[in-house]
């Protein structure tokens, strides 16, 4: 260990020779940290507040035991872009501050974020040239840079060569050329992996499904997961499962690729009769039930939650209210015979593997087999746990234009990620926004993370100086919630829509707007009124990044915009000086998964809203404000425009859980002068 800290501390003086450097104590302290932990395979919790440089402080520690002893760290961050910011920039500065022999280094994200030269050379020869030749990884946000097209254009474009779901792999004429391939074989090797919260997640299914005889990693000495006040969400959506006929026509596809790329070796091995024929039987088998789910949207007249699980959640009154029981045999018939239909195409499969096995043909047929297998096969179970619910979870059906989904959703995430994640790597979670009353407390009953150690470090921000606290007067506008309840919510949008308006005349732009709903945000656009050169962008529901990339780049804009806005999003400089958040985002139980999991709290004695919903909505709102002060020199205005912050007893707590030191103004140009921008925003 002491030769690790020997090297960790060599770092941190070379990085103090580096143009530009600002000393910061607590991230040489937050680096030790997650090195002990490396060193002891610990599980560690750690806030470390905006500005810290928490990306250096987990770099510098995993090359550091990748230099001394070998060992194997994946880095993962919420999103793609993040991730991308790990690889590109502050990797390239960590490893510059090592000398002599470089740990070995990968990037590695989601399959369909990466081009498939076969599609290329099929759907998109023009491509070829300025794009599969120039690209480094082949990742979409390559391909954007390199290719210049309108924003539906691309992505269209960009779905004809995406890689597919699961593919022929070592069977493929392009697989030693084939970017996804090409990174995942790097990846098995590389000590240090720079990847997101899905990936980790993926591997964790993987290990699981298979056993640990398969993955994406291969052996991995520890994890750090940056930004973890996301990977619950992250979590819930790898545990979730949809039965449509979307989904269907993707296996189907799945099946047609699988089918062409054994047709040769099931030739060659005399089975080539047996593998169309199971191949067709099982297409069939998947028309007809997408056949039933069609008439069974057409036929259904309530959806509503189908089955959940534990019995608590089950017979708890309001999972009752909204349970349905119209058609619900027809449903579970479905889902059966989709997973049976799954069941017997991987019995073939199984055979065939064994037969190769036994001739010892084909060895690439057999790895290729294996992986339309596993997809199949978790395409069979998720079917299947629709109506054999596991764990804490719920199952329920949808309908949109009279297409049926069937939709399968964990509840509780502690148990899965217990067993999935803390138990098979010891992992760092860090993140600006994971204490809520100064307290871990939330993140680790949310998760089931149970750290051997734990620390909250300090903001090396003076919000005092560099941020004011923006509360316009008691009545100034509505309860959002009463005004929902006495169907006055258009009087909401109206003193919403002044007051924003108030906000971005005052800063001249420099302005993002946070939203909790889309139709709130929509509302709010229409009734603003500000000067044609005080633009504002609207955050729609594609483009995200190129809107964010737009307001950065106007100084005198403003933004709306909605949940992929209050995290990870960042505008340093006088782009950003003033956040607005104009609702406490509370989360409110009308789909089946919040029904089921306020039922499943209050079946332990607890509150939901108080256990929940509040830490939620403390968390979130946190993370929001965390949008404004990036760096020293930011300065700035945090405006909460929710009534209820001044007339609930929880409105208090809320604030308590913003930046400490803030003053609090209920004038716009009172807090504007505090933090000293009146003349610079002129």
């Amino acid at each position: 260990m002491s030769s690790t800290h020997g090297l960790i501390e060599a770092a941190f003086r070379e990085l103090s020779k580096k143009s530009g450097f600002v000393d910061r104590p607590d991230q040489k302290h937050l680096a030790l940290l997650i090195g002990d932990c490396i060193a002891e395979r610990a599980t560690g919790v750690f806030e470390a507040p905006t500005g810290l440089g928490k990306s250096l402080a987990a770099l510098i520690p995993a090359i550091a035991h990748a230099i001394h002893s070998n060992k194997r760290t994946v880095i993962a961050t919420y999103t793609n872009v993040l991730a991308e910011q790990y690889w590109r920039s502050d990797l390239p500065l960590a490893l510059s501050l090592f000398d002599g022999e470089q740990p070995t280094t990968e990037f590695l994200i989601g399959r369909q974020r990466y081009a498939c030269i076969v599609n290329v050379e099929q759907n998109a020869p023009q491509l070829i040239k300025p794009f599969v030749y120039r690209a480094d990884k082949g990742l979409e946000s390559e391909f954007r840079q390199l290719i210049s097209k309108r924003g539906s254009d691309m992505s269209n474009l960009w779905e004809e060569i995406c890689a597919p779901p699961v593919c022929a792999a070592r069977l493929c004429d392009r697989y030693d050329r084939c970017f996804y391939y090409r990174a995942r074989r790097s990846a098995e090797r590389a000590e240090i992996v720079i990847t997101n919260h899905s990936v980790v997640l993926q591997d964790a299914l993987l290990r699981h499904a298979t056993d640990g005889d398969m993955s994406l990693f291969g052996e991995v000495d520890f994890v750090i997961l940056d930004e973890a006040h996301d990977f619950p969400q992250a979590a819930q959506s790898a545990f979730e499962f949809e039965l449509s006929e979307e989904r269907i026509g993707v296996v189907i596809g799945v099946v047609n690729k699988a089918e062409e790329a054994i047709l040769q070796i099931a030739a060659e091995a005399d089975s080539l009769g047996g593998w169309t024929e199971a191949c067709e039987s099982f297409r069939v088998a998947l028309a007809s039930c997408a056949k039933s789910l069609h008439d069974y949207g057409i036929e259904l007249q309530k959806p509503g939650i189908l089955v959940a699980a534990p019995s608590e959640v089950r017979q708890h009154p309001q999972v009752v209210a909204m349970s349905t029981q119209d058609l619900i045999d027809k449903a579970r018939s479905i889902a059966n015979e989709v997973a049976d239909s799954a069941d017997n195409f991987i019995e073939v499969i199984g055979r065939m593997i064994e037969k190769w096995g036994e001739r010892r043909l084909a060895d690439n047929a057999s790895d290729t087999l294996r992986n339309y297998a596993y997809f199949i096969e978790e395409f069979g179970a998720g079917s299947r746990a629709l109506f054999s619910p596991a764990g804490v979870s719920v199952s329920y059906s949808q309908i949109n234009m009279e297409r049926a989904k069937l939709r399968y959703d964990t509840i509780a995430l502690a148990e899965p990620l217990s067993s999935m994640v803390w138990e098979r790597f010891p992992t760092v979670s860090m993140s600006a926004t994971l204490a809520i009353d100064n307290e871990l407390s939330f993140y680790k009953e949310l998760t089931g993370c149970v750290p051997s150690f734990q620390e909250i470090l300090p903001s090396p921000f003076d919000f005092r100086s560099q941020a004011a606290l923006y509360l316009p007067k008691r009545g100034t506008i509505p309860d959002p919630s009463i005004a929902r309840k006495q169907g006055v919510e258009s009087e909401y949008f109206d003193a919403v829509a002044r007051e924003v308006s108030q906000i971005i005349n005052a800063m001249h732009g420099r302005t993002l707007v946070l939203f909790h709903s889309r139709r709130e945000m929509d509302e709010v656009r229409d009734r603003v009124e500000v000067p044609d050169e005080l633009p504002i962008y609207v955050q729609s529901r594609f483009g995200v990044a190129t809107v964010g990339e737009t307001f950065k780049a106007d100084v005198r804009s403003s933004l709306f915009a909605l949940r992929s806005f209050w995290t990870g999003f960042d505008a340093p400089g006088d782009t950003l000086s003033c956040v607005v958040l104009v609702r406490v985002p509370f989360e409110v139980p009308v789909d089946p998964p919040q029904v089921a999991r306020q039922a499943w709290i209050e079946s332990k004695g607890q509150n939901p809203f108080i256990s929940y919903s509040l830490p939620l909505a403390k968390m979130l709102m946190r993370q929001g404000a965390g949008r404004l002060i990036r760096n020293q020199s930011d300065r700035g205005v945090i405006a909460v425009l929710d009534a209820r912050l001044t007339t609930k007893r929880y409105g208090q707590e809320i604030l308590d859980n913003l930046p400490e030191g803030m003053k609090a103004f209920h004038d716009i140009y009172d807090a504007i002068a505090h933090v000293g921008l009146g003349t610079d925003i002129e």
